[in-house]
């Protein structure tokens, strides 16, 4: 994750938090169906807004120290760890779920990044990403009501093309209309 992101994101956990609330979609149930009984990583977790949906066994996992505090009221365990360098043994989850995780990397370190990613994951195992769509990228970003914190925005083919030059395969890369008129991208792939 960019470092100053990460920095953001430990002094402003509590208020990120509840201006946030829990999960208002379904996405990560859908998940957790498509996935099956397997161990699962939710990747960029923040305080736990998909770990209810997740279910077990799920470790959630963050980089941010004042957001895996929050975390705890769940009673999964967690990790910190960055996405650029995950501390997990290769193949030792059957799904990876990141909701708007991957977003906070810059572009020209995603190639690193997914390849961990797909490491970590078992033959066949499906990963699920969310990003915003667009082609914004930087620390700037207009109304960003925690602002400095570090984005990059993608393109549906563009996504696609990164995670087939991971070696994903059985990727699909939908656009999901956002309330403020934004929309998101949902990738899916598998291992």
């Amino acid at each position: 994750m960019h470092a100053s992101t990460a920095t953001i994101y430990d002094g402003i956990a509590a208020s990120w938090q509840a201006s946030r609330g829990e999960a208002r979609d379904d996405l990560g149930r859908r998940f957790r169906e498509e996935v099956g009984e397997g161990f699962v990583a939710d990747l960029g977790c923040g305080p736990g807004r998909y770990l209810s949906q997740l279910g077990s066994p799920v470790l959630a996992v963050d980089v941010s120290r004042s957001m895996l505090s929050l975390v705890a009221r769940y009673g999964h365990p967690s990790a910190q760890a960055d996405l650029e360098s995950l501390p997990f043994a290769e193949g030792a989850f059957a799904g990876a779920f990141a909701r708007h995780s991957y977003l906070h990397l810059p572009k020209a370190r995603i190639a690193q990044a997914f390849a961990e990613l797909r490491r970590v994951l078992a033959p066949g195992g499906l990963v699920l990403l969310s990003l915003v769509e667009g082609d914004y990228e930087g620390e700037a970003l207009p109304e960003d009501d925690f602002p400095g914190r570090y984005f990059a925005f993608w393109e549906q083919r563009e996504l696609g093309a990164a995670l087939m030059a991971a070696g994903f395969g059985d990727i699909i890369v939908q656009r999901v209309s956002r309330s403020r008129g934004e929309s998101d991208l949902v990738a899916t792939a598998r291992r």
